[in-house]
């Protein structure tokens, strides 16, 4: 979606989220509520939104399988009904090739004896509800052992994927490699079998570095979920809980299907888990922000100790954001008043010195900046400083671009 939403369609489209899980909150009898569970605000806030617009919200924020799985949206928006039904079976087809690739990659590292976590995509589905198509597409993503990154790299490339932007040196032993492997968390690659299957490979778990533990207490905590018969190892619900607060805020809570993510995630935990994951910083901004979409409770008890108005900057990141398309840099585009801010809120993601340095380091000097697109070969350090440089100067001269985003599929 490319254009900006409005602030009607993005609250109205808040609402019906309220509503949903509300419902899904009565039905497992956490929060029996009697009387009409549609409040004259939000009928209100439907009629002022026109239904086109509201679709757009709706399939922005990826929310076409929520929407189509209560009943009652349709009896709201009958105009929209088969719309939504025709969205949701095709991201439900989605999320079935996304389960037979999981099955597959888990297999294969199995085999190959490389330990690998799957985070997100099908095992969070299952995590959050039981059923692998509720969350709709995504990218597979694969978190391995840096030290085992190179291994990983050649196994899926023998498996046909390629890497998505060209040439990298992530997976080099070289010192430019361990300098990548360092300041960045992630490879996309992808493979051409009748569809384009997309993969992330992760090294690193978020990019808010040091408020999950490392690949090897990752590792030790894993559970497994059964995906037709095939076991595959992801993140406990704790950390699956902690990783969803900080994939949601690093991408400035502009998702709101990754807020459902938090907000279900929550139904799962014990108080003791409550208590002690709320001593993160991180996630009680998220926690803050996902309870302005869906007003639960334990979201609230999340915020106890400090006052909602603590987190009031982290909600107005977060408006702003949910009515941008998919992440967008901002109003302006590429400025560098715009670069800056991102710079500061990355920074600000976490305070363990590993993320300031790697994010510092990472924005000055990026690994695809040490490498020839062309031939794949390691630049010298003079060539890598005259061509950031160069492009940071392209960068400023071309810098009234109306928005700029970031790749995502």
């Amino acid at each position: 979606m490319d254009t900006v939403l409005t602030p009607a369609a993005l609250e109205a489209t808040k609402g019906l989220v309220r509503l949903i899980l509300q419902r899904e909150r009565e039905e497992k009898q956490q929060e029996p509520v009697g009387g009409d569970p549609i409040s004259a605000e939000l009928r209100r806030q439907l009629d002022a939104v026109p239904r086109e617009q509201l679709l757009g919200a709706i399939r922005r924020h990826r929310l076409e399988c929520l929407m189509h799985g209560d009943p009652i949206v349709a009896g709201l928006l009958p105009e929209l009904a088969q719309k939504l039904q025709r969205l949701a079976r095709q991201e439900a087809m989605a999320a079935l090739a996304l389960n037979s690739l999981t099955r597959e990659m888990a297999t294969l590292f199995e085999q190959a004896g490389i330990p690998m976590l799957v985070i997100k995509g099908i095992p969070l589905a299952l995590q959050t509800t039981g059923s692998p198509t509720t969350r709709g597409r995504g990218d597979l993503d694969l978190l391995v052992d840096p030290k085992r990154l190179p291994e990983a790299l050649q196994l899926l490339e023998s498996a046909g994927f390629e890497k998505t932007y060209g040439a990298s040196c992530v997976g080099s032993y070289s010192l430019q490699g361990a300098y990548s492997r360092f300041v960045s968390i992630e490879l996309s690659l992808v493979r051409l079998r009748g569809q384009r299957q997309w993969i992330d490979l992760h090294w690193h778990v978020s990019h808010a570095r040091g408020v999950l533990p490392a690949f090897s207490g990752l590792w030790h905590n894993r559970v497994y979920v059964d995906i037709n018969g095939t076991s595959v190892a992801t993140l406990s619900l704790e950390e699956a809980f902690i990783h969803a607060c900080c994939h949601a805020a690093v991408d400035c809570w502009m998702c709101i299907r990754n807020l459902v993510d938090v907000e279900r995630l929550t139904r799962k935990l014990n108080p003791q888990d409550i208590e002690s994951l709320q001593q993160k910083r991180l996630v009680r901004k998220t926690c803050a922000v996902a309870s302005a979409c869906g007003a639960s409770p334990i979201l609230q008890s999340m915020l106890r100790a400090t006052t909602i108005g603590k987190y009031s900057r982290a909600l107005r990141i977060a408006q702003q954001a949910q009515k941008l398309p998919w992440r967008s840099l901002g109003i302006g585009g590429w400025t560098v008043r715009n670069r800056i801010c991102f710079l500061l809120r990355h920074l600000n993601l976490s305070r363990h010195p590993t993320h300031l340095i790697s994010v510092l380091f990472g924005t000055l000097i990026p690994p695809d900046s040490l490498v020839n697109q062309h031939t794949g070969g390691l630049l010298t350090a003079e060539l890598v400083l005259l061509r950031r440089v160069h492009n940071l100067a392209r960068r400023i001269r071309g810098g009234d671009a109306h928005l700029v985003q970031y790749h995502d599929r």
